[in-house]
């Protein structure tokens, strides 16, 4: 049974995606923008707004029944927009209900409100009940959505259920929600505030319980039905406090004026759902509360969604995470992002440039600084990566492979490499952190990453610490324990980062590429701007932004059929290019050209690319359409990153020029459709400013522990060297060869140790004893 799910990938939604999951059903997601909780490769996703009818009339094929929860729900939000409100909760509500008839769609199952109830003179409510005319623009929008599902039932023989939901709370919640709300000011040590004398009472259900009476309502009795899912305990406001603060630390509750058109509250029967479901929320306010505080513990959520008409590149017409953008920084000042970056190549100078772009663009107030990662690591650092990777890289690949394998494969060399990277380049960080003193660091270099985590877990840092992964695989030092977050761009690196560092803590996100790479761009428009004739074999060849690989054999491999017309992008690496332009100076099939700000462009011209470095290089071909053949460099991460694109058919990997021409005439033969379904993902910026420090830090107690015998260690070293100096003529002897070595306390013996007992006799011994020691010893 396959079952859209408008809202999806929203707090309801994504539970009800996983029950239909448990179940044996498939899921398919409707919402503005993909899904934080479910990977488009697990469940098929499509992106769109309700208004638009065309988007729901795809959406809709196929399916057997749709479960309708996208909706502006929070009452704030209607009060500050009422007509877009209208436009998404009514007209949306009878375009989902339109495009399922047209769809012959079997059951729409409508998720409604108890909020109906409100203005009823009754206190004890059930579905019987008679509903006056609503007096709150929330309730009439709800309302009219049931009239409309009455209605083509009716005339148009819908079938639809209506869902009337109590309160939801539980994990993924919305920030806006009374017990979320409560929980981030108890967590930031603010004031639980309530509405009048907390005396008001609501009925909240666990949205796990809700999401299971979803799922049951699709059943053939629920058919025409009506159902209140709800909780049985009717709670104050004042006591939703008192729980949050018997699971927090303690803060204090004040009381303001009561809020204009808030639920007085009622006591709803779920008899109904019981007895033709066999559904009950089992789950006490108490134990939700307790599980929902220890998921906000351990995790984090992405910002609320604040309704649009239409998704746009962050999912939303409005700057994604707006509300939540104050929640966890000073009133008093401008939020502060800091931005690590590092000078090897544009895979890392790149994404930093795009993210501080996409941050200023969505909170216009903050203040966001790049610096170069390498430089803050200090001198030694620096030299050590930067100049380390430009000589392997050229010339000496064997040896970047066999340091990839020692730091990453080798658990001693990988540790080591951890400490003196911490100890080498911790404080130059922390120098840099503390000099701008941010809300906020985002790392997109993984040396810089894995001290950041360091440091994080060390209690040095205290501020949270994301990590933008711009590689497909091998990432052992992009993901960290002491990370807060990790953005991936590619959702089939969750599973490694998920396997490095645990669960909880990756994030699919909108790759930090060029905004022209996320607009469409047809192949004959970017040929007409590059002057390419608009029927030729056009090969891109590309070395990354340090121009490196087997880019001559490249060319050569991809023009030698003679038709080819052939492009190479060498990057900032000026000694390469003008070598090749030497080398194919008379072949007019061969364009070099240096660093260009039209990538972009010749990707989409192109009906193949060969690229050497891997990283954003091959995801920007691929939302482009452009097919991508791996060749000339595959050492260390790249190695990684090769076995992953064959694993997950992403891009070909060609071993030798003569695989390669055979790849080509393979990739060449019929181009693929543009990927834009990466621009509708959530933007890194728009979860910067809102995500809640995960990081578990090391105790106090081992921290200091682990001091106090480093100390020891070096104590002992010192006291040995120093004794071994008073004592003996060699103290290096007793270090280098300790079980033979012998020192004297007290008066010395002019007696010479023999020499089978020790090879290191006492001082005052002589010459004589030395060459005594010196002979016998094997």
């Amino acid at each position: 049974m396959r079952v859209l799910v408008t809202g999806g990938g929203g707090f309801i939604g994504s539970h009800v995606v996983d029950r239909l999951r448990d179940r044996g059903m498939t899921p398919r997601i409707f919402d503005l923008s993909a899904s934080p909780y479910h990977s488009p490769l697990e469940v098929e996703t499509f992106t769109g707004s309700i208004t638009d009818p065309a988007n729901l009339d795809l959406a809709m094929r196929d399916c057997d029944a749709v479960i309708h929860l996208a909706a502006v729900a929070d009452v704030g939000h209607v009060l500050a927009d009422p007509v877009l409100a209208e436009e998404v909760n009514t007209r949306g509500t009878l375009n989902v209900l339109e495009a399922a008839a047209g769809a012959e769609v079997g059951r729409v199952v409508y998720g409604s409100t108890t909020w109906v109830y409100s203005d009823c003179v009754e206190q004890s409510v059930d579905e019987e009940t008679p509903i006056p005319a609503p007096r709150h623009i929330y309730t009439a929008t709800k309302l009219a959505g049931e009239t409309y599902c009455a209605g083509y039932a009716e005339l148009y023989g819908l079938e639809s259920t209506v869902l009337r939901f109590g309160i939801p709370y539980g994990p993924r919640a919305r920030a806006a929600g009374v017990v979320a709300k409560f929980t981030d000011l108890a967590f930031e040590g603010k004031a639980l505030t309530i509405a009048g004398d907390g005396s008001t009472t609501r009925s909240f259900i666990y949205v796990e319980d809700l999401a299971d009476g979803i799922v049951a309502a699709l059943a053939p009795e629920a058919g025409g039905r009506t159902y209140n899912l709800s909780g049985d305990e009717v709670v104050t406001i004042l006591e939703i406090a008192e729980r949050v603060q018997e699971n927090t630390d303690d803060c204090e509750i004040v009381h303001t004026p009561p809020r204009p058109g808030d639920f007085p509250g009622k006591a709803i029967s779920n008899q109904r759902a019981l007895e033709e479901l066999g559904w009950k929320a089992d789950t006490s306010f108490k134990d939700g509360v307790r599980r929902y505080v220890e998921w906000v513990r351990c995790t984090t959520r992405p910002p609320d969604p604040i309704p649009g008409k239409r998704p746009s590149l962050n999912g939303n017409d409005h700057a994604a995470g707006a509300l939540l953008a104050g929640a966890s920084r000073s009133e008093e000042r401008a939020p502060r992002v800091l931005v690590l970056s590092a000078d090897i190549g544009e895979g890392h100078d790149l994404p930093a440039r795009v993210i501080k772009a996409d941050l200023e663009e969505e909170f216009p107030d903050s203040e966001v600084t790049i610096e170069n990662g390498l430089e803050a690591m200090g001198k030694l650092s620096a030299s050590v990566l930067r100049n380390g990777s430009k000589v392997t890289f050229r010339w000496a690949p064997w040896l970047f492979d066999i340091q990839y394998w020692l730091i990453t494969k080798f658990a001693p060399a990988r540790w080591l490499f951890h400490k003196l990277g911490y100890i080498f380049s911790g404080r130059g960080l922390m120098k840099v952190v503390e000099a701008h003193d941010p809300d906020v660091v985002i790392s997109t270099y993984p040396g810089v990453t894995a001290v950041l985590g360091m440091l994080r877990e060390n209690r040095r840092l205290e501020i949270p610490v994301q990590s933008a992964i711009t590689d497909l695989a091998g990432l052992r030092y992009w993901a960290h324990p002491g990370v807060d977050l990790h953005y991936v761009t590619h959702p089939e690196s969750i599973e490694e980062v998920e396997r490095l560092v645990g669960p909880g803590t990756v994030e699919w996100a909108r790759p930090p590429i060029s905004r022209e790479f996320l607009m469409p761009r047809t192949r004959r428009d970017a040929r007409e701007a590059l002057d390419v004739p608009a029927h030729a074999r056009m090969v891109l060849v590309s070395g990354g932004g340090w121009g490196i690989g087997d880019l001559e054999g490249a060319i050569d491999t991809a023009q030698s059929d003679g038709d080819t017309l052939v492009t190479c992008i060498t990057g900032r690496n000026e000694g390469v290019r003008e070598r090749l332009e030497q080398r194919f100076a008379d072949n007019d099939r061969v364009r070099v050209l240096g660093f260009t700000e039209q990538m972009s462009d010749w990707m989409a011209a192109a009906d193949a690319m060969i690229h050497a470095t891997a990283g954003l290089t091959v995801l920007e071909a691929h939302i482009r359409g452009c097919p991508v053949v791996s060749y000339g460099f595959s050492a260390g991460h790249l190695r990684a990153n090769n076995a992953a694109y064959e694993r997950f058919g992403l891009a070909e990997v060609a071993r030798s020029e003569h695989e390669l021409e055979s790849v080509l005439r393979h990739v060449t033969r019929e181009r693929q459709s543009p990927d834009s379904s990466f621009a509708s993902l959530p933007s890194i910026a728009s979860r910067a400013l809102t995500v809640r420090p995960r990081v578990r830090l090391q105790p106090v107690w081992r921290l200091r522990t682990a001091r106090a015998v480093a100390a020891a260690a070096v104590a002992i070293f010192l006291l040995v060297m120093v004794l071994a100096a008073v004592h003996t003529e060699s103290p290096y002897r007793v270090v280098a060869n300790p079980f033979k070595g012998r020192i004297h306390f007290g008066k010395d013996s002019d007696t010479p140790a023999p020499a089978a007992s020790s090879s290191v006799p006492s001082a005052s011994a002589g010459t004589g004893s030395q060459e005594t020691a010196a002979s016998s010893t094997p």
